[in-house]
């Protein structure tokens, strides 16, 4: 009597004739890497694994693929790549049709750094900027060790957020990643925000809404993000927000808004719905487990906390502003507001 298996999931995909396409061509394209000679220690957004699957990608998958798919067919190249090649890099390929980088804000976290720019560098990215503040510790030596990144250095803690305007100043790429020092995640996981901005999202935000509690037992912070979002038209966004990374933006919003507005994560959000870009909530990762507990950011009503919350009285304040210029809001009269709440 024949005993069925079960198939597995690994298998399932394996049989997907395009997962299986690009298992050969990796391995084709990495058996000529290894005929011809070992290539000299390059970037991975000009190595030949990066180049090649773009060059195959573009040549055979057509219309640009969901995030989903070229996922499973970059794994797969990689899988033929290296076996082509007799090599194991570990390499992210992704299909960009623009260029990449990646801010990181980092104060004493010599413990993280390391790692955290090596998941970088397996992403094709043209730059990394680090922005030191405040550091007491190794950072500086850690940051300069990898050849991609470019150091900008303040000797004194500059505050929440402004590294990050600081940052998305000195880069002119397309599609740029925000991270903190402080987390390390995976290259697998900060993929997703840099192909949806490539793809013509202008800001990428990590999607959060399902690590959330129910509403009941939600804290400030939280229903403070829900509220900014239905007061723009954005309900759509639940709680997701720029204050939260990673994310991504895109070199056009970066340039056309006053980068100075990033030091208000919430501002900015307001100011780039209220004009017209395009946001969405494109990949989860979980920054609620693996955040850093630090003086000042734990506990009910602590100082990290009322600052966000006042970030988000400013958002508020800006759309009023702008509503109130645009004439789609008015004043309403004391019957006006008696009508409305004795409505059934």
């Amino acid at each position: 009597m024949k005993i069925k298996q079960r198939t597995s999931a690994t298998s399932r995909k394996n049989k997907d004739p395009w997962v299986r396409r690009a298992l050969k061509a990796g391995w084709r394209n990495g058996s000529v890497e290894r005929a011809e000679a070992a290539e000299k220690k390059l970037h991975f957004y000009e190595s030949s694994l990066q180049l090649s699957y773009v060059e195959w990608m573009n040549a055979n998958i057509n219309p640009r693929p969901g995030y989903a798919l070229m996922k499973r067919l970059s794994a797969a190249y990689v899988q033929g790549f290296n076996k082509g090649k007799s090599s194991s890099e570990n390499g992210v390929p992704l299909l960009l049709q623009g260029t990449a980088a990646a801010v990181v804000c980092a104060s004493s976290e010599e413990d993280s750094l390391h790692n955290m720019l090596t998941e970088l560098e397996r992403l094709p990215l043209q730059e990394i900027i680090v922005v030191l503040n405040g550091c007491r510790d190794n950072s500086y030596m850690i940051s300069h060790s990898h050849p991609l990144v470019t150091v900008v250095y303040y000797p004194e803690l500059l505050g929440h957020d402004v590294g990050r305007s600081i940052g998305a100043r000195l880069t002119g790429a397309d599609a740029v990643l925000f991270c903190d020092g402080d987390m390390v995640i995976p290259a697998e996981h900060l993929a997703p925000f840099l192909y949806a901005v490539d793809h013509g999202c202008d800001a990428a935000l990590n999607d959060l809404n399902g690590l959330l509690p129910l509403f009941m037992h939600q804290d400030e912070l939280t229903h403070c993000k829900s509220f900014l979002n239905m007061a723009l038209g954005r309900s759509d966004l639940g709680a997701n927000s720029l204050t939260a990374v990673p994310h991504a933006l895109s070199g056009r919003l970066i340039h056309e808004m006053d980068v100075r507005h990033l030091i208000v994560p919430p501002k900015a959000q307001a100011l780039a719905i209220l004009e017209g870009y395009r946001l969405e909530a494109v990949h989860t990762v979980d920054v609620f487990s693996g955040n850093r507990k630090r003086e000042g950011n734990v506990g009910k009503g602590n100082a990290v906390a009322d600052m966000i919350i006042g970030d988000h009285a400013e958002a508020i304040d800006e759309i009023l502003k702008r509503r109130k210029v645009s004439g789609s809001m008015r004043s309403l009269s004391r019957m006006d507001v008696a009508l409305q709440r004795n409505a059934i």
